[in-house]
């Protein structure tokens, strides 16, 4: 049995599948199914410059990106560091959004006369640093079956309790900060952040891998410890978010899980 359905999913799943034999949920003898969830927290700013970049045309993606302030330092006052992606800042409607919510411009005066001014400045001439956190694993942050609500089926809904830590607060922070240096040292006529501690939803490490089945879930192939016919494939398995978008490490571990599987599959045991 292959599961994929994330850090949220993924849990709700094992933990609705409680038995006699698994009265915790599924796969959770160590307690640890739906805990660690971890989200990928990040801020962005953009800096208006004199040339024209064309920043509107094409999908927003990673035109480049940066792992300067990746690795730890202590003397930033914070663990891990993120991954800087830069984007372009796509067409008016984000322009207008990026001028009328951003911080320390939401105040200045935008529509009417100054409107056309600004939108002129700014639209094409801007480019984003978004700042991705490595959001570290703590077991206060999980996903729980909900109480109450369920979904369409009668099946209880998934909880999601979330709070920012104290050290990702400081990571993301500090890396708008030396953002906004960037800008500057770039040449941009103005600079400011734009949004600050936002979770994109990449929902991780519900199931953790580990060779210790008292503090993991899974084994290192994704392989429950207390159901070897059971695999998960999925970011649930991860022990920390790294700072940088799962997709390629999900399909990675996927790959690596599907081909341990089919080279073992006369030798597996499967549980009574």
């Amino acid at each position: 049995v292959v599961v994929a359905c994330n850090g949220v999913g993924t849990p709700r799943l094992l933990l609705m599948s409680a038995s006699e034999r698994f009265q915790d949920g599924l796969a959770n003898s160590s307690g640890l199914v739906g805990k660690r969830l971890m989200i990928h927290p990040y801020g962005a700013s953009v800096g208006i410059y004199d040339d024209d970049m064309e920043d509107w045309l094409g999908p927003t993606g990673e035109q480049l990106q940066s792992m300067q302030f990746y690795e730890s330092d202590p003397s930033r006052g914070f663990l891990r560091g993120s991954k800087w992606i830069l984007q372009a800042t796509t067409g008016p409607l984000r322009t207008v959004d990026r001028w009328t919510k951003g911080e320390g411009v939401c105040d200045e005066p935008f529509w009417g006369t100054e409107f056309t001014r600004k939108m002129q400045e700014s639209v094409g001439h801007m480019i984003q640093w978004l700042v991705m956190s490595e959001d570290l694993p703590e077991e206060t942050n999980y996903v729980s079956l909900d109480p109450t609500l369920t979904d369409s089926d009668g099946l209880p809904a998934p909880k999601v309790h979330y709070t920012l830590s104290e050290n990702t607060y400081r990571l993301v922070d500090w890396n708008l900060q030396r953002s906004l240096e960037a800008h500057e040292a770039a040449g941009a006529k103005k600079a400011w952040v734009t949004s600050r501690n936002i979770t994109p939803g990449h929902n991780l490490g519900t199931c953790k891998m580990g060779d210790d089945p008292e503090t993991s879930v899974v084994n290192r192939w994704g392989q429950a410890h207390d159901v070897p016919n059971l695999f998960l494939i999925d970011g649930s398995v991860f022990t920390t978010s790294t700072g940088v978008n799962p997709t390629a490490t999900i399909c990675a571990l996927a790959k690596r899980t599907a081909t341990h599987i089919v080279e073992n599959a006369r030798q597996l045991e499967v549980a009574s």
